[in-house]
């Protein structure tokens, strides 16, 4: 074993030094720092020698990790008018006039009145996805089907796009007629510095629909995530199904229903300015001047419509420019209220 050790020890040093003076000439002294590391080297154990070590095996799996998107099950809520949606651009809906004047034993002639109706008129819009771009050269070593995930991510985007569109569609700008704006009334939130939504405040939601003479069938209210778990924190019934039940600690939130309200999770972004005392325009972040809200809409007022998914797709066979498969989709969708004026909404917003 001797021997066989100071034979390489032998080998080394001549390749080294055969090394060092054939290169003498062309890198001056550093001809013998390349005979020092192969020396030093020829008493490494070949797997943890620095070549060894830049080798790392590398592996790819075949899913590709997405952001969560979350399910805006409660826009099934609103009645679904997509039949009418392919081949129209405008959604038409007439208010029925005023009920007559009825009288009681009256002796002259009766009066009459010509009954008027309010049109309210809705014109669809289109949503265009930015197209994605993948070129042909890259798919080859990829173990996912890259193009056909992001068809489906595409076409998760207009949805979502549209979800928030309906959200600040389905809520009251300001409280008038057959419509109203409520603050929170719990305690004040450590947090956020705000007074939680609570079951009164539900309570009272129900209260002021019954007076304003809303529909008694499909309310229903859409809180944020962050009034929605004030209210499970404040509730002990619902703290008591998250404790027990199976012994797991975990309820599916969706839908709740409390004095004939179906309540929802969903964070809509839809924004109340207290300054302004109004609902802020679509797109606002909350923060600062303007909090968090929750929106109150009935089935019957409101309206969803959807058309096909149409995608305009360039394979690479055909694209000799960009040489990429490039790819989109349109989607023709509204949704809103079946009347003018904003009527038989409602929102509620986190009060200071």
């Amino acid at each position: 074993m001797k021997t066989k050790f100071l034979l390489s020890i032998l080998v080394s040093m001549l390749f080294s030094t055969t090394v060092g003076v054939a290169l003498n000439p062309l890198v001056g002294n550093l001809s013998w720092g390349v005979s020092a590391i192969s020396f030093a080297g020829s008493f490494l154990p070949m797997q943890q020698s620095c070549a060894y070590d830049a080798l790392s095996k590398q592996v790819w799996l075949g899913i590709l990790k997405d952001d969560y998107e979350q399910e805006n099950t409660w826009l099934n809520e609103a009645e679904d008018l997509s039949a009418f949606v392919a081949s129209n651009q405008t959604l038409n809906f007439a208010e029925a006039g005023a009920a007559p004047e009825v009288y009681v034993n009256r002796t002259t002639d009766v009066d009459s009145v010509e009954p008027t109706e309010t049109p309210n008129a809705v014109d669809l819009d289109t949503y265009d996805s930015q197209n994605y771009k993948i070129r042909n050269i890259n798919l080859s070593t990829l173990p996912y089907d890259k193009i056909k995930f992001y068809t489906t991510k595409s076409a998760k985007a207009i949805r979502d796009k549209e979800a928030a569109a309906a959200a600040h569609s389905f809520s009251p700008t300001v409280g008038g007629t057959k419509k109203f704006v409520l603050p929170t009334t719990g305690n004040v939130d450590a947090t956020s510095g705000k007074k939680m939504f609570t079951l009164d405040d539900v309570m009272k939601i129900a209260e002021t629909c019954d007076s304003l003479i809303f529909p008694n069938e499909g309310r229903n209210l859409v809180l944020p995530s962050n009034m929605w778990w004030q209210l499970i924190r404040n509730n002990e019934i619902l703290k008591a199904q998250i404790q027990y039940q199976q012994k797991i600690g975990i309820i599916d939130p969706s839908v709740v229903n409390y004095y004939g309200i179906q309540i929802h999770k969903y964070n809509h972004k839809v924004g109340y300015n207290v300054s302004t005392s109004q609902k802020s325009p679509l797109g606002t972040a909350i923060g600062g001047n303007v909090v968090d809200a929750g929106f109150l809409f009935c089935k019957t007022e409101s309206f969803r419509g959807s058309g096909a998914f149409d995608m305009a797709y360039t394979p690479f066979s055909q694209n000799p420019k960009g040489r990429a498969h490039e790819f989109g989709f349109q989607h023709r969708f509204k949704s809103g209220l079946q009347r003018s004026g904003e009527k038989y909404t409602g929102l509620i917003y986190a009060a200071s």
